[in-house]
């Protein structure tokens, strides 16, 4: 397991475990191409032994050979994604016999011995060819072992596209693996610390497209994107006390709420109609509260002082998770989205657990608790059995957050002096840094939080 600070979050605040190869080919051989078989890997398998893929350089079988970099940049980027997923094992392009500017695309016409030698079961490869600013890409998925076809896609779209065609056909190459389409397309939100100002941004999967949401110099935090990705809710300090924020990303506008009392949390319901919140009105006590979309219909849940925070809905958003301490500890509860039935689910070793996130499919609750002087990300059943740690980092893993296939884990943890963003699998087969590329470096960066739908 991969080792890496609890800094400020009171300051802020398938079906089988995997089938056989032999069996997975036989059950793919059973469904025509470009349908989506159902081979079903199970996410939560405790461990997965690596399907071996390789993926060459995309062909440019375009009129005059322009923009030759996309052959490399596509394949590097569908690489990297499925890397990411922990059920895959990218054979190093290094390795390839085949050149990829003259090998074949077309699966009547490749050499499978060329890529059998190199123990590869699947292999991705594709063409692409660009004209007065249009790009059209087709990529295939083949088996090596039956020497067929399995999955094949048209993208298209204008060429400074290539990124998000290229994200988009891995997305849907585990959607035809595993039934659920992949984190791909979609976008984090985050935040980036420079000289003690903290601000909210976005970026892509990848690391790229960097926008930035707020740009001030004082506190933004806890960014929560709609379930459309339309809108970003988050607390600010820009005022004085923490108030509770709503860009609309598509015209820019800004809304401040006007709460009895400084916020601390907030999260979107599955619907995006309204949001539950943090609030501490008396400045002492914190409790959660609902309220609309539009600011009115505030309604508080929690009655119990002390702290009550971090609310979560559950993607029917007829149940909140959050954190309380009225045992005396922060623990996990759960309650009613009309906040009947308050229960604690977490009854571990750990004196504090916190930050719990519904993970996408509802099957599934991260959290943070506090283990050997450190908090860790782990993972339970919504009614709190089953817990699973799942990061081992010498500083605190926290704000863990879902990519919306309920694979991948994203925490931010401390290393070498600095907050980083990570994304760990659910199977603890890999950590990565998250990091943004081609963006004026930040000193810290905090809080990831993902989009639902795909977007570019």
């Amino acid at each position: 397991m991969f080792k890496f600070k609890l800094n400020d979050f009171y300051r802020c605040k398938v079906f089988y475990a995997i089938l056989t190869s032999f069996s997975i080919l036989f059950y793919l051989f059973l469904f025509p191409v470009n349908s989506y078989a159902k081979i079903y890997i199970n996410i939560y398998a405790a461990r997965i032994k690596k399907i071996r893929v390789a993926v060459p350089n995309f062909k440019n079988i375009s009129r005059y050979g322009q923009h030759q970099k996309i052959a490399k940049k596509a394949a590097r980027i569908i690489r990297h994604d499925l890397s990411v997923i922990g059920y895959f094992h990218i054979v190093n392009p290094l390795s390839y016999l085949e050149n990829s500017k003259s090998a074949p695309v077309s699966v009547k016409k490749i050499d499978f011995t060329n890529w059998s030698v190199l123990n590869a079961q699947y292999l991705i490869n594709g063409e692409y060819k660009t004209e007065n600013g249009v790009i059209k890409i087709k990529a295939n998925l083949i088996s090596i072992y039956s020497q067929k076809l399995l999955f094949t896609e048209k993208l298209e779209g204008h060429d400074k596209q290539y990124r998000y065609l290229a994200n988009k056909f891995a997305d849907d190459i585990l959607k035809f693996l595993t039934g659920i389409k992949g984190p791909f397309t979609t976008k984090v939100f985050f935040v980036g610390e420079q000289d003690g100002a903290k601000n909210i941004f976005m970026m892509d999967f990848g690391g790229h497209r960097v926008k930035r949401i707020t740009d001030n110099s004082s506190i933004n935090i806890f960014p929560h994107p709609s379930p459309g990705g339309n809108k970003a809710a988050y607390i600010s300090f820009k005022d004085g006390n923490p108030a509770l924020f709503i860009k609309n990303l598509n015209t820019g506008k800004t809304a401040r709420f006007n709460l009895p009392g400084p916020a601390g949390y907030v999260s979107w319901s599955p619907k995006g109609d309204n949001l539950a919140i943090a609030l501490t009105p008396d400045h002492y006590n914190t409790e959660i509260y609902t309220i609309n979309a539009d600011g009115s219909g505030l309604k508080q849940l929690t009655f119990t002082g002390g702290i009550n925070t971090s609310p979560s809905f559950s993607p029917g958003g007829n149940r909140i998770a959050f954190v309380s301490n009225r045992g005396g500890s922060p623990q996990i509860y759960i309650m009613n989205s009309d906040g009947s039935n308050q229960h604690r689910i977490t009854y571990n070793n750990s004196y504090y657990n916190t930050s719990p996130a519904w993970s996408p499919n509802g099957k599934k609750i991260a959290f943070a608790s506090f283990v050997n002087g450190a908090l860790q990300v782990s993972i339970m059943n919504a009614d709190g059995t089953d817990e699973r740690q799942i990061t081992d980092t010498p500083y605190s893993a926290q704000h863990p957050a879902w990519t919306r296939d309920s694979r991948i884990i994203t925490f931010d943890t401390e290393i070498a002096g600095r907050q980083e963003l990570f994304m760990i699998d659910v199977n603890e087969s890999g950590m990565m840094r998250l990091t943004p590329r081609l963006f004026p470096e930040m000193q810290n960066y905090y809080s990831p939080e993902w989009t639902l739908k795909s977007s570019y």
